[in-house]
C-alpha cells in the first residue's frame, strides 16, 4: 500500500496519490484503454485542460508510485511522450475504487 493514504471515517483507506483530483482524472483516462495501449502526453493534456507544468508534476508523482510508465520516442524529428498505466497502477486504481465504494457505502457499476 502507498505511504500516502488516509483513513475515511469508517476505517477505509484511500490512496492519496490517486485520490488527488488531477491524478484521479489522469489514471481514469489511462485505465480506460486496454492494458497494452498508451496515450499521448498531449492528448491527456488537452482532454483534461492541464498546463504542461501542472501535468508533469502529477505524472512524476504517479510514476514515482509505480502507477504509470512514461516513454519518450521520436516520430521522424518530433519527440513524442507516451503514458501507460502499469499493472501496479491498474491494481491500485481498482483498489482505490473499491475502497471509495466502501467509504461511500455504495456499489458503482462498471460496464
Amino acid at each position: 500500500m502507498n505511504d500516502e493514504a488516509s483513513p475515511a471515517e469508517d476505517g477505509v483507506v484511500l490512496d492519496e496519490t490517486i485520490h488527488q483530483p488531477t491524478r484521479l482524472r489522469i489514471m481514469t483516462l489511462l485505465v480506460s484503454v486496454p492494458e497494452e495501449d498508451r496515450l499521448a502526453y498531449g492528448f491527456i493534456q488537452q482532454t483534461l485542460g492541464l498546463t504542461g507544468g501542472n501535468q508533469t508534476v502529477h505524472l512524476r508523482k504517479l510514476e514515482a508510485a509505480g502507477f504509470l510508465a512514461i516513454t519518450k520516442e521520436f516520430e521522424g524529428s518530433k519527440p513524442r511522450t507516451w503514458l501507460q498505466a502499469t499493472r501496479a497502477g491498474r491494481k491500485a486504481y481498482a483498489r482505490y475504487l473499491s475502497n471509495l465504494e466502501k467509504a461511500l457505502g455504495v456499489r458503482v457499476s462498471r460496464s
